[in-house]
């Protein structure tokens, strides 16, 4: 297996000319395993909606069959917008400030001491990981026609 950077079986420019084929190819996995991450989301909340509800009473949120609602509106929406390459801006930027929202309610690691702080700190330092790749992909180009 070769990458444009580490083939050096061709020449240079040989090598250039292909980097932004393969870079579009990445940039295209990335920006679906970020969106089917949201809508995979979705989707389980709808087929898990009891337990999903719990965890919306369980942070004390008001409304919580509404805020369900619209939290797997939004991340089937958002998921699926971001899949087809469409709308990117927004579904990442309302996915970003929504997944940053939630990693602050529900992974409060600042709150908890040994073993429960570090058990909370991962998924915190997930989450904003998640966050970071939304921002990135908010910025590749959206699919036209």
């Amino acid at each position: 297996m070769t990458t444009p950077d580490l083939d050096l079986t061709r020449a240079p420019a040989a090598r250039a000319a292909s980097a932004p084929a393969f870079d579009h190819t990445v940039r295209t996995a990335g920006r679906m395993l970020v969106g089917v991450l949201f809508l995979w989301a979705g989707i389980d909340k709808v087929t898990g909606w009891q337990g999903a509800l719990q965890e919306v009473v369980a942070g004390g949120l008001p409304a919580p069959t509404s805020m369900l609602a619209l939290t797997i509106l939004l991340q089937v929406a958002g998921g699926a917008a971001i899949v087809a390459g469409r709308w990117l801006r927004p579904s990442c930027w309302a996915l970003a400030g929504f997944t940053a929202l939630a990693t602050v309610l529900y992974h409060g690691f600042w709150h908890a001491a040994g073993a429960a702080r570090h058990a909370e700190l991962i998924p915190f330092m997930e989450h904003v990981c998640i966050v970071g790749g939304l921002l990135v992909v908010s910025t590749l180009e959206t699919r036209r026609g």
